[in-house]
């Protein structure tokens, strides 16, 4: 199985015009910090990588290479994207056009639905499970379209599940901090079975077609699940550590506006 070059191609084109129209939209100017501008021009980096050059013309050869994407996709590049806040600067961009365009479609309640924290677990766990078990992981080691189809559902459904549990975006469902930290918990488990049953499993959990890339399929396949099982738990511990840290500064912020107010009635 080959992939076509138009895929490079048209995911190049994609990424690029997206950092320069980021950069255009002169970020700083809408209070994004230098930091959240890295974390995007790190999370568009990262993407060019698994997505335009020698990575995806292997991946659609190796199961485990394959796996690196899905890992990189779902797991840090789609949370650095929302942490980048680039729906914070289409909101407001200095373009009337991209501004009433993003603003009239956030009215839409076919759209504001997916903002909602219960419908990304839904579509990330979905996604998670049926990539990987099932008709929909068969179709993707045997037809270069259908996986490249997979690779954006990942970095769909890693956006949509990380934009309401992370800071730096509006929203228009406010998610209790408790409730983001609960919701990374709760997806540690997931991640770590798929990973743990294609890495502990005795038979190819896909019909790929055998030594497709070289190499022992049941081993290709240990390989990817051992790398979902490792870098899946190390790369949540982040965002775990990031929610806690915005949850404890949300409630030293509380604090202080509850200390002023006191000094000023009793003033």
């Amino acid at each position: 199985m080959s992939l076509n070059p138009l895929w490079d191609l048209l995911f190049a084109t994609i990424l690029i015009f997206s950092v320069a129209w980021y950069f255009s939209e002169k970020p700083s100017a809408h209070g994004i910090s230098k930091a959240r501008q890295i974390l995007f021009s790190t999370a568009m980096f990262l993407t060019f990588v698994v997505l335009v050059g020698p990575v995806p013309h292997f991946a659609v050869r190796i199961f485990w290479v394959h796996m690196v994407q899905h890992i990189l996709l779902m797991m840090l590049i789609s949370p650095l994207i929302v942490l980048g806040s680039p729906f914070r600067l289409a909101f407001n961009s200095r373009r009337l056009k991209i501004r009433l365009f993003v603003q009239r479609l956030s009215k839409f309640s076919f759209v504001r639905i997916f903002f909602k924290p219960e419908i990304g677990f839904a579509l990330f766990l979905f996604t998670l499970v049926g990539t990987h078990f099932g008709p929909l992981a068969n179709a993707g080691m045997r037809n270069s379209n259908v996986h490249c189809f997979e690779l954006i559902l990942f970095l769909l459904s890693g956006v949509t599940y990380y934009y309401p549990v992370l800071d730096g975006n509006p929203t228009p469902y406010p998610v209790a901090y408790s409730t983001r930290l609960g919701s990374l918990f709760a997806m540690m488990l997931p991640e770590t079975m798929v990973g743990f049953f294609l890495y502990s499993g005795n038979k190819l959990l896909h019909t790929a077609p055998m030594r497709m890339g070289g190499m022992d399929p049941l081993r290709d396949q240990h390989t990817g699940g051992a790398l979902m099982w490792a870098m899946g738990m190390l790369i949540d511990s982040m965002w775990v550590v990031i929610a806690a840290r915005d949850w404890f500064a949300n409630e030293k912020r509380l604090g202080e506006l509850e200390d002023a107010e006191s000094v000023g009635e009793t003033t």
